[in-house]
């Protein structure tokens, strides 16, 4: 009985709600016959004796007033009212195309109008009846005194309640709040109960739609900032509360109804209606999608502010996703970001412009920041992987679009900002290493051309600046295997450079994070922090020493495996190298003066060590296996070598001699 009775009522709401300027009719008809009744039976009476009283005039009869003025002055008072309406309204609808069908649905105008029009055909009846000699007294009196007077009372501020209605600010926040309305009416017990009839659900549906296509189709009229950001704003703040409240909702109302199904954001996703009952997230993904659709306009437009404002209220939404524990609709606005990001990456690519990515993967990346926070790990590992994969594709773009070059250091300084943020939530190391391999793999070694290396071009790769300022992050810390794991990844780079450009580069990068402050010269849309700057300075000198022995170690092994060299030749060849800092153990190995003079540096060579020199010689071919050896002094002289001899006759001049050439050993 008490469903049937809320369906009934429900119905009849409904007929009221569809028929709401005849309901209005009947009702304002209602109260002027009423108040004409109980004026007549209860006051006039005690009215005209105290209206003479206070004037202190006598007042016989009320047939003694004239009302032939009153019809001249209601037909007047309505001309000036309508006439201003219809002016107002049809300038105003061509800018703000709803704003006809909000008026026809504000109850106070239709009050208010149909007041006025009632009204005066209540003095036009007087008057016809006083002249057929149907004289009703308290009627004359009601309608001038208290009709009329109360109508010029109100004219003006109508006028002017129409003209602030017409602001583009004021019809949004209309739409806005109606729909504020009708989301915190779907968790009341009324409701829930009318949720069990499809026709209501449906209903419920398509009035969230209608609302949510009302903001955006005003989006595209409005032509200022202001208006435009708080139709951004307000869907997004309609979708936070929804997402509160959704828990509370009867699970019938989100079964895709044919309404859903016919809507022009769902017609290319017919495969996708069962994953969205599922999910219950039918509402979300409309509201994303037209979100979505005016993120391509306003890039297109060249709104960049706006455009990041679109993004920023979208991870807003995921942030009450977070809030309410909702990790369907987290997967959904993943999935959503990525596609953001995808449209900035295409604009981007096209226009050489850098500004839309930098701003979406800022957002992208305080997102990520609240599922640490809540623990969402799967998630974090999940976006985080998905901002690599973005990153090294802009890494690829970059070669044709330049601009693209700084946006993979904003994806790499976004995910080493979750790293420290990781850390700081002791997450286990298991889950931390698997982000950092995320962060290493963000780039590759750079591609170089080998004649910009033998002139000495510095190399610019500024993810190793972030990555070895995450280095001094997990010293300063004392995560050394984490530290162990970034200089192997940075390590990959010295085969493509070669140890002269790489020590040249590492030298580069402590130099820029010693000297480097925390912001900009100049100001981003994010502020002018400077993404590059590493607070831990201190730990520069650290991690040169602990790369440089990993370097070493690593160009040791790879020349051990190049010339077959046994362990006690390779410990020899390490001594060299550390006894001569000034000396790179690339140039001992591929140079034999050097090597010769490493060896010169050598305070005492024991017997044990003289054979290990000698087989050194002979695997490096610093011997006579190779006749095309040219040097200047050797303790062992090649066969086939050339040598140039150079007499000296005083100690100004030199006299060139004679080239000669080594026979024996």
């Amino acid at each position: 009985m008490k469903t049937y009775l809320y369906q009934l009522s429900f119905k009849v709401l409904g007929v009221v709600v569809q028929y709401r300027s005849f309901t209005v009719f009947f009702m304002v008809l209602a109260t002027i016959v009423g108040m004409d009744i109980l004026f007549h039976e209860f006051v006039y009476e005690h009215y005209v004796v105290s209206f003479q009283n206070f004037f202190d005039i006598k007042l016989s009869s009320a047939a003694e007033l004239d009302m032939g003025f009153s019809p001249e002055v209601w037909v007047a008072l309505l001309s000036m009212v309508l006439s201003t309406l219809i002016i107002v309204i049809s300038i105003a609808s061509q800018s703000i195309p709803k704003l006809i069908d909000l008026y026809m649905k504000d109850y106070a105008s239709l009050l208010c109008i149909w007041f006025l029009i009632l009204s005066g055909l209540h003095a036009v009846f007087v008057k016809l009846y006083a002249e057929i000699g149907v004289v009703r007294e308290s009627s004359r009196i009601l309608n001038l005194h208290f009709f009329l007077s109360l109508s010029l009372i109100i004219a003006l501020p109508y006028i002017f309640y129409i003209l602030k209605y017409t602001k583009p600010n004021n019809v949004i926040n209309k739409i806005f709040t109606d729909l504020l309305g009708a989301i915190y009416s779907f968790p009341s017990s009324v409701s829930h109960v009318l949720m069990e009839l499809p026709k209501i659900v449906e209903k419920y549906q398509m009035y969230l739609f209608e609302s949510m296509n009302q903001l955006d189709d005003l989006l595209e009229y409005v032509s200022f900032k202001e208006p435009k950001a708080d139709i951004l704003q307000n869907m997004s703040a309609a979708l936070q509360e929804y997402v509160k409240v959704k828990h509370a909702i009867n699970p019938l109302f989100f079964e895709v109804s044919p309404m859903i199904r016919s809507d022009i954001s769902f017609k290319t996703m017919i495969g996708q209606f069962k994953e969205m009952e599922r999910t219950r997230t039918f509402f979300e993904q409309k509201c994303f999608r037209l979100m979505g659709n005016i993120y391509i306009k306003l890039l297109e437009q060249g709104e960049f502010d706006l455009a990041s404002l679109c993004v920023s209220e979208m991870c807003m939404v995921g942030v009450s996703a977070i809030e309410a524990d909702d990790d369907e609709l987290i997967e959904v606005l993943i999935i959503r970001l990525n596609t953001i990001l995808r449209f900035a990456i295409k604009h981007g690519v096209k226009n050489n412009e850098a500004r839309n990515l930098y701003n979406a993967a800022f957002h992208y990346g305080s997102f990520i920041e609240h599922l640490v926070m809540k623990k969402k790990k799967a998630q974090v590992q999940k976006s985080v992987s998905y901002l690599r994969m973005y990153g090294t594709e802009i890494f690829r773009h970059s070669r044709v679009s330049p601009a693209m070059t700084f946006i993979v250091d904003v994806f790499a300084a976004e995910i080493k900002k979750l790293l420290i943020l990781v850390h700081d939530q002791a997450w286990d190391l298991e889950l931390q290493d698997a982000v950092l391999s995320e962060l290493l793999k963000i780039d590759s070694p750079p591609e170089l051309n080998r004649e910009d290396l033998d002139k000495g071009a510095i190399i610019n790769n500024r993810v190793r600046v972030l990555q070895i300022g995450l280095a001094l992050f997990y010293l300063k810390n004392g995560v050394d295997q984490f530290v162990l794991r970034i200089i192997k990844d940075v390590l990959d780079d010295l085969e493509v450079l070669g140890e002269e450009v790489f020590v040249r580069m590492i030298t580069n990068v402590s130099n820029e994070l010693k000297f480097s402050g925390p912001t900009f010269w100049e100001d981003t849309d994010r502020g002018n922090l400077n993404i590059y700057y590493a607070p831990y300075s201190s730990e520069i000198d650290e991690f040169n020493t602990r790369i440089r022995l990993q370097m070493e170690a690593w160009l040791l092994n790879t020349f051990q495996s190049k010339y077959d060299l046994t362990k006690v030749e390779s410990d020899v060849l390490e001594q060299l190298s550390l006894r001569s800092k000034e000396l790179r153990i690339s140039q001992i190995v591929e140079e034999v003066q050097t090597f010769e003079k490493s060896l010169h540096q050598l305070e005492k060579v024991d017997r044990e060590t003289i054979p290990i020199i000698e087989s050194l010689r002979k695997k490096l071919k610093f011997t006579s296996d190779n006749p095309n050896l040219k040097i200047s002094s050797t303790r062992q002289i090649a066969v086939g070598t050339i040598l140039i001899a150079n007499d000296s006759v005083s100690n100004k001049e030199q006299m060139q001699g004679s080239e000669i050439e080594v026979k024996f050993n």
